[in-house]
């Protein structure tokens, strides 16, 4: 039934490095340390014990041959007590660590299981998979460090004030913008310029456009309303949106504007709306330094009023 249900078109699978989870999910990392630490503490007593018992067994053999048949059974009957006694700290050790586990890891395993469902589920897919389990995988569908950005971004933003951003694909306005894909590489170059702003929680471009694309858009159909529906799933302080249209010869204008995540609307900082149109900029290197230059001056403006 489920060979049959993954091989359908329709049912799509993401997968999770659940190996570089537990090794760089900072939280889940530090708790797996906890564990250890507590484990070798309850180590150190076995350990103590094991001493003495090893040290009951070497003098046993080293005065064998005197001993008389009595005093054998006795003395063997001593360690034999010992032993069942190590078995006993063994497997008290064992529970105690399982539980211990249990208590400190166990929430930080169920967020990592909320989250990669969550993405999962924005971005159209419709199981998450451990990538062991997988012979092949194309790279599109690990989402692990999509879910390693969320579960880490608090490490990430301590003592900031953070701002969620998501970046949409800009409307084409024509066939000639859309042949180029110029609204496609308006996100990727505003995306690429935010990225390292320690002050943005940005959301990655792939599970934006898997969100629009699980709902059935293109550019044709991009425009304020879908742009804010679709936002709301995901609850951002603001997002970027606009347009690119052809101007002339190799030229093309753009509208670029940050909006607000709650209400839908070019965020304004005292009388300026956050919105500026470039006109008659060329396609190449200088549309991708307007963009970039264009995209980081309005969201320093929206920024600064948080310092």
């Amino acid at each position: 039934m489920v060979l049959t249900l993954l091989l359908t078109q329709t049912f799509k699978v993401a997968f999770i490095d659940m190996e570089r989870i537990y090794n760089e999910y900072i939280d889940l990392r530090d708790a797996k340390e906890q564990v250890m630490r507590f484990k070798a503490t309850l180590e150190i007593k076995r350990d103590s014990f094991q001493m003495k018992l090893d040290s009951a067994r070497e003098n046993l053999f080293k005065q064998w041959p005197m001993l008389t048949d009595g005093e054998k059974v006795l003395r063997w009957r001593e360690i034999e007590i010992l032993e069942n006694r190590l078995d006993s700290i063994n497997r008290e050790i064992i529970r105690q660590v399982e539980a211990k586990s249990k208590e400190v890891m166990t929430p930080y395993v169920k967020k990592v299981r909320e989250t990669a469902e969550k993405i999962a589920k924005d971005m159209g897919y419709d199981a998450v998979l451990d990538i062991s389990t997988a012979v092949w995988v194309d790279p599109r569908h690990d989402i692990t460090p999509l879910v390693l950005d969320e579960l880490n971004k608090a490490h990430k933003t301590a003592g900031l004030v953070i701002k969620k951003l998501i970046v949409f694909p800009f409307k084409e306005e024509d066939v000639k913008v859309s042949s180029l894909n110029l609204g496609d590489s308006v996100q990727i170059y505003i995306y690429g310029e935010l990225s390292r702003n320690p002050r943005l929680d940005i959301m990655d471009v792939q599970r934006v456009n898997s969100a629009l694309q699980t709902r059935g858009y293109t550019w044709k159909t991009l425009n304020e309303r879908v742009v804010y529906t679709t936002s709301q799933g995901f609850a951002p302080d603001v997002y970027f949106f606009g347009s690119v249209k052809s101007s002339s010869d190799n030229t093309v204008d753009v509208v670029i504007a940050l909006y607000d995540g709650k209400t839908g609307q070019i965020i304004r900082v005292g009388e300026n709306q956050l919105r500026k149109e470039i006109k008659n900029v060329r396609t190449g290197a200088d549309f991708k330094n307007a963009v970039s230059q264009t995209a980081r001056q309005l969201m320093n403006l929206y920024l600064d009023q948080f310092k």
